[in-house]
């Protein structure tokens, strides 16, 4: 119950939302709890900041694992990157407005 009017009131805040969402991209690779961490206080700050989430799995390009691998969760928003390990919703909402 309490997802569902989470979820509801998430909807509702998305719709009067003035402007377009942030678009954030979340590097990641798979079972990495670290990675869900973030992207579930990601989904938190959602409900104040539209956002559009891209989740980047660096396992699908040598490149990107390169760089990220070491790294992870890392966020990016334009040329600008986080690594977010660790990072509460305060710190995280700050620095996508920023």
């Amino acid at each position: 119950m309490r997802g569902d009017l989470r979820r509801a009131l998430a909807l509702v805040r998305r719709r009067t939302h003035r402007g377009a969402p942030l678009v954030v991209r979340l590097f990641e690779k798979p079972d990495c709890g670290l990675c869900a961490e973030v992207y579930r206080a990601l989904r938190r700050v959602s409900l104040d900041v539209p956002l559009d989430i891209e989740r980047v799995d660096i396992t699908h390009h040598a490149a990107t694992f390169d760089r990220y691998a070491l790294r992870i969760p890392v966020l990016a928003m334009g040329e600008r990157e986080l690594e977010a390990a660790g990072v509460d919703d305060r710190t995280l909402a700050s620095w996508l407005r920023a």
